[in-house]
């Protein structure tokens, strides 16, 4: 990603997510909720056409918001591959795969956390934040009824803003830009704490996914 086009994306970061009011609950109760197993239902069936549709979508809200430069930029590299071919390329590692919900959103929740709390070098694991969410999702009631499509339009919404963010930061990394990190910190804190009700800076990754930060004991 071209350095000219961080300022619009650290301005797009800042703009409401339209599916986060199906993930707030969620993820305040995968926050909650013991490490139990149990059944899991947070996938979904791949069509193209909604594909097409929501990246179609996505750069239209580019357009707008950021310019056509960054939009004709964006497309260019989707024309190359999709943007779930990309994403899957670059989560693959960790474990996630397209066609699940908790997998997306898991991706898009540790890249957010990193960020926020300025942990580059940290590597964090994604497979307890994978299956955090998974139970999390399979046990939530209005994320049970919503159908395929409304799935893959959540899943794939955080992917889109996943690329976005990614390239941003390894840019911002690879220049040692302290202020674009900075502001890219706290555009993710910003946007957690005010769309899903999470403090990014008041959790650590652990054997179980995310959890509050233990206090130091007092002496």
């Amino acid at each position: 990603m071209p350095t000219k086009f961080l300022p619009f994306v650290i301005a797009l970061l800042t703009l409401p997510l339209a599916w986060t009011v199906h993930a707030q609950e969620p993820i305040s109760a995968a926050l909650a909720m013991p490490a139990v197993p149990g059944p899991e239902n947070s996938a979904y069936r791949f069509s193209e056409g909604v594909s097409v549709r929501l990246r179609r979508s996505f750069l239209d809200q580019i357009r707008w918001s950021a310019g056509t430069e960054v939009r004709d930029h964006l497309a260019a590299s989707f024309a190359e591959r999709s943007h779930t071919e990309i994403w899957q390329e670059l989560v693959q590692p960790d474990g996630l795969s397209t066609g699940n919900v908790a997998d997306a959103l898991a991706a898009y929740w540790v890249l957010n956390w990193v960020t926020a709390n300025g942990a580059y070098g940290q590597k964090v694991d994604n497979g307890p934040v994978q299956r955090q969410l998974r139970l999390a999702l399979s046990q939530d009631t209005n994320f049970q009824q919503l159908g395929d499509q409304a799935r893959q339009q959540m899943a794939e919404g955080y992917m889109l803003n996943f690329l976005l963010e990614h390239a941003a930061l390894n840019n911002a990394v690879a220049r040692k830009d302290i202020a674009t990190l900075q502001a890219l910190a706290e555009a993710s804190a910003a946007r957690f704490q005010q769309q899903m009700g999470v403090d990014l800076l008041a959790l650590v990754p652990g054997p179980n996914g995310f959890e509050p930060k233990r206090r130091p004991s007092g002496r």
